[in-house]
């Protein structure tokens, strides 16, 4: 028996195995798709199994079919692997007539042949079997649901519910904590209070002048920020006194604050050949933020405490209520209040706590503005003059008996950016020339009693004096008199400040005039000069 015997038939199998492709694997379906879509994948997917399929083998014509066994059927294969199959050299060259000892051999052929096709066709039920029982797997898996969809729903969901409370938490926070008042001022707060950005470019600038320091002296830029509750500790190396017969070397100091740019080409009211009191000294403090020098002088013949102060930014020129609340009924002296903000230099202001009138604004808000009757016909937010402080550090006045509701005041102090008032007066100077004043409901005009004013001379420039009793001699001065000496120092406007025990200057802390009655008196407010330099620049 040789291979040859079986040739048709390898061929025919081989041919069949090699044009046999398997279907490709199901394609990964994605998160979100459309049922419809999904369906319609998986039907196309099935009649593609369904044709790549492949039929029963037939069996070979030449086999002889017994009935006691019938011979199994065998998938039909394709045109091409029967064209194949039909090729070879049976038809071309015709097999020699069979020897005698291969008859027996060519008669059992036959049967061991029927046996063979029939392990084969087994063979390929059991492989196609496999095959379909694959695709059928491979279409349930597309098909199942995703395992881990609801799991991922409820995750989603419990999301959804975290975001919601944190956001209605923040509302709620929102509005039980931004104050109703915010609304109007905030558009006039804005770059003065959080402008992150302009603090920023100042810190850059200040950073390449200390780089660059060896080479050229570049004046850095300094500001305390509107909503500090305290200023900047003065550097203590900064301060300094003199007797009053080296005053001329006061003139060393208004040098330095010349070459390094703080005084920008103005003058100064210090004069080292007045007639200072006999009993004094000079104070003063100098650093690249501020200068501030304190003397007293006799001006026909009575004490005046003078103080003249300039600041290279307006955020340098403040005001400190007690408890940092409007109304608070806490007293106390303007030295302590002093401490308490590091002031270099600090005065009395309006005393408001005292008195109900006038026009009350601290930190861009209107807080009083009564307008009840004060003595028939005047009201009382109006029976005074009112000065305003910008966030310029220029002053704006408004005149006693000019009437505005409290919506028009609102309106004012935002197009004027005001950032505190003060409310005493009168009006001292105004435009380099005195005002005169006939009659005034606060600090008893014509009568002489100690005074105290401060006036503008320029631009970041201010002056105050107070008159106050000496141990020699008693105060004498109307508002009036005192009105024309401070036009006389150069001021260009000037505001009358609380008299009497309460005018004072405090310098480092201290006292530095001779108050009436030899004690400081409890207040409820101040105004004061600080400095701008942080206390991490402060060199030991």
């Amino acid at each position: 028996m040789h291979d040859k015997d079986f040739d048709y038939e390898l061929e025919e199998i081989i041919a069949e195995f090699n044009d046999y492709t398997p279907p490709a694997p199901p394609r990964k379906k994605r998160r979100r798709r459309d049922p419809q879509a999904q369906a319609e994948a998986v039907a196309e997917q099935m009649a593609q199994a369904r044709q790549e399929t492949p039929e029963a083998l037939p069996a070979p014509e030449e086999e002889a079919v017994t009935p006691e066994e019938p011979a199994a059927e065998c998938p039909q294969e394709p045109q091409d692997a029967a064209a194949e199959a039909e090729e070879p050299t049976e038809a071309a060259e015709p097999e020699p007539a069979a020897k005698p000892e291969e008859t027996e051999e060519a008669a059992a052929a036959p049967e061991k042949e029927s046996k063979k096709n029939k392990k084969n066709a087994a063979k390929g039920e059991e492989e196609h079997g496999q095959e379909t029982v694959g695709q059928a797997a491979a279409v349930r898996a597309a098909t199942a649901p995703r395992k881990d969809s609801l799991a991922k729903r409820l995750g989603l969901g419990l999301l959804s519910l975290i975001f919601a409370a944190v956001s209605l938490v923040c509302l709620v926070w929102a509005v039980q904590n931004i104050h109703p008042e915010t609304t109007r001022t905030e558009a006039v707060r804005g770059d003065a209070k959080a402008d992150i950005v302009s603090r920023l470019n100042t810190s850059v600038f200040n950073s390449k002048a200390s780089a660059l320091s060896d080479i050229t002296y570049i004046r850095k830029q300094y500001t305390i920020p509107e909503e500090a509750v305290v200023a900047p500790m003065p550097n203590s190396a900064c301060y300094g006194t003199l007797s009053i017969d080296r005053a001329e070397e006061v003139l060393d100091v208004i040098q330095k604050a010349r070459d390094s740019g703080l005084l920008d080409g103005q003058d100064v009211i210090f004069d080292p050949n007045v007639s200072f009191y006999y009993d004094s000294d000079i104070r003063y403090y100098c650093d690249d933020t501020i200068l501030v020098i304190c003397w007293k002088e006799l001006i026909d013949g009575f004490t005046c405490s003078c103080c003249e102060v300039k600041i290279a930014d307006a955020s340098q020129f403040r005001r400190k209520i007690t408890d940092d609340t409007f109304g608070s009924p806490l007293r106390v002296f303007a030295s302590e209040l002093s401490n308490s903000v590091n002031a270099v230099v600090a005065m009395n202001a309006d005393f408001y706590m005292f008195r109900d009138f006038g026009i009350m604004a601290y930190n861009r808000k209107l807080y009083r503005m009564d307008d009840s009757v004060y003595t028939g016909m005047y009201k009382k937010y109006n029976c005074v003059d009112t000065m305003f402080v910008t966030d310029q550090g220029d002053f704006v006045f408004s005149k006693r008996l000019e009437e505005y509701s409290w919506a028009e005041m609102e309106q004012f102090l935002q197009d004027n950016s005001i950032l505190f008032s003060i409310s005493f007066g009168p009006v001292l100077v105004e435009n380099s020339q005195p005002v005169e004043c006939d009659w005034y409901p606060a600090g008893e005009i014509d009568k002489g009693y100690s005074r105290a004013g401060i006036g503008q001379f320029d631009k970041l420039h201010y002056y105050y004096m107070s008159l106050n009793h000496s141990p020699e001699r008693a105060a004498r001065w109307t508002v009036n008199q005192f009105g024309r000496e401070m036009c006389n120092k150069g001021v260009k406007t000037a505001y009358c400040l609380d008299g009497g025990q309460t005018s004072e200057i405090v310098f480092r802390g201290e006292p530095y005039n001779y108050i009436d009655y030899g004690s400081e008196r409890g207040v409820s407010d101040i105004i004061y000069f600080a400095t701008a330099i942080p206390e991490t620049e402060v060199s030991t």
